[in-house]
């Protein structure tokens, strides 16, 4: 079939767009309410174990200057006595606690070893190499060589 003129498939294109808007609307219905659901619990309510005081941190998260009533901090503020974290003695230890960022435990005490030993390198290195390999795909995939 031959093309129609511009203008009559304008014409077409518009009394479509015209008959659709004529349409009456809809009426929304009110959807029926879900019940509320049951609040998650991230916690098993039980006192954490401070990994910092264990594996030897300088930062513990605790400080026995904050427990006293009249500790004053740097602004001139007096504290209240719950220390840095403040359900402390109810959950355990802060995040400073829980997931500390260094612990001597974990480290070497020269920098000449690596305390995951051998099988730690190999995994590292495993890792590494992925990594580069999907760069360098990455490169090839995208550049006029990969086409």
């Amino acid at each position: 079939a031959p093309n129609p003129a511009p203008g009559v498939a304008m014409a077409v294109m518009l009394a479509s767009k015209a008959a659709i808007a004529a349409r009456p609307a809809m009426a929304k219905t009110a959807k029926a309410q879900r019940p509320a659901r049951a609040a998650t619990v991230c916690s098993s309510g039980k006192k954490g174990i401070n990994q910092a005081v264990r594996g030897g941190a300088p930062n513990t998260g605790v400080s026995k200057a904050m427990e006293k009533k009249n500790w004053v901090d740097s602004s001139g503020r007096k504290g209240k006595g719950y220390g840095v974290f403040r359900y402390e003695k109810k959950y355990g230890a802060n995040v400073d606690g829980y997931s500390p960022i260094y612990t001597p435990n974990d480290w070497s005490s020269k920098g000449d070893t690596y305390a995951g030993g051998e099988a730690g390198l190999k995994v590292w290195a495993a890792g590494l190499t992925g990594l580069l390999l999907t760069g360098a795909f990455a490169i090839y995939a995208t550049s006029a060589i990969g086409q």
